[in-house]
């Protein structure tokens, strides 16, 4: 993870950033286009203070108060604007860089954006990558590649990903997480799950599991051949 002035358990007031289907992840990088007067006002205090904006998702039935306080959820990830470009119009382009999952304590009212009183929540049973062969790790970058293999851009996703150079486990699946194709509601719960193993495991099952859909959509589609043919 990126160092920061800022470490796990400690409660600072960031801004919001809610949108409603995207889930940001530590160790991770995500570009936004910024149009809104709002956000572009949340964007230049940003970047004229410590550069990070909290990430957070909106919760279902968002649409009927967009442009109020709709009910968010209370885990998001801190991010960091890495690069920004100002476009026209005082509308930005950014890159932030996932530094750490947070729970949102309180909001606190003052700004056109929002803002809220967060603690930043530690990692349970993360490992060391690089002091002890890791079995998990060995199986998620097999059932990763088995997976990424099936995709136009797999190697380019695998390249990005860079397996075998992730120093903490929960940095790898934080990755691998990002990269793998779910629903907005399954990537919230990757992200409030704490307890790296956990995620793990539960990454490993459902990337298995995508695997073996593909597999059986392939053995179906060939019988579907074999049958036309006779």
């Amino acid at each position: 993870m990126e160092s920061d002035q800022n470490s796990p358990g400690e409660n600072i007031v960031i801004p919001l950033f809610p949108l409603p289907t995207t889930v940001f992840y530590p160790n991770t990088s995500l570009p936004l286009h910024i149009f809104e007067p709002r956000y572009r006002n949340m964007v230049a205090d940003a970047l004229n203070g410590k550069g990070e904006i909290g990430m957070i998702l909106l919760k279902p039935g968002w649409e009927s108060d967009y442009e109020g306080t709709p009910e968010i959820m209370t885990i998001g990830c801190l991010g960091k604007i890495k690069h920004h470009s100002e476009l026209s119009e005082g509308k930005y382009n950014i890159l932030l860089s996932g530094l750490y999952r947070f729970r949102i304590l309180n909001e606190i009212k003052g700004k056109i954006y929002r803002q809220a009183q967060v603690e930043f929540l530690k990692e349970i049973n993360d490992k060391d990558l690089t002091s002890e062969p890791s079995p998990i790790k060995e199986q998620l970058i097999r059932v990763m590649r088995l997976y990424l293999a099936n995709l136009p851009e797999g190697t380019k996703i695998e390249q990005a990903l860079d397996m075998k150079n992730c120093c903490k486990l929960g940095e790898f699946v934080d990755k691998l997480t990002h990269h793998f194709d779910l629903p907005v509601n399954k990537m919230q719960e990757f992200l409030e799950q704490q307890d790296v193993q956990k995620r793990a495991d539960s990454l490993h099952s459902l990337i298995e599991l995508k695997n073996q859909l593909i597999q059986i959509s392939k053995n179906m589609k060939g019988r579907e051949i074999d049958f036309s043919m006779n």
